[in-house]
């Protein structure tokens, strides 16, 4: 009885981690964009999008149709952490032409 369970359990063990490998896959990630893309822009693709807002953060998929409340917390999480890398993204570039110019007006 104690082998069968074992057994079992080792076939849902497996199982799962087929489920967890299988929702892992690239199709499902969101490709980060680029520190340099302005975060008004990272979302301008008319393929995926119809409507955007003031921002540039999407209101409507391609169809037309509103997005869920799970889509858009999701982008809204993407959009986020976009605005920080890009912020630090345009701090680094600022410092280094600071740099740049005290090294080369010696």
């Amino acid at each position: 009885y104690t082998r069968r369970r074992d057994y079992l359990s080792e076939l849902d063990l497996e199982q799962k981690r087929q489920r967890q490998k299988h929702s892992k896959t690239d199709d499902n990630k969101q490709p980060f964009p680029t520190p340099d893309i302005p975060p008004q822009d990272i979302f301008r693709d008319g393929s995926k999008y119809s409507s955007w807002d003031e921002n540039g953060f999407p209101m409507k998929d391609a169809n037309g149709k509103e997005l869920s409340k799970a889509a858009t917390k999701k982008l809204k999480k993407i959009y986020d952490a976009h605005c920080k890398r890009h912020d630090k993204w345009k701090e680094q570039k600022k410092n280094n032409d600071d740099d740049s110019k005290s090294t080369n007006g010696d």
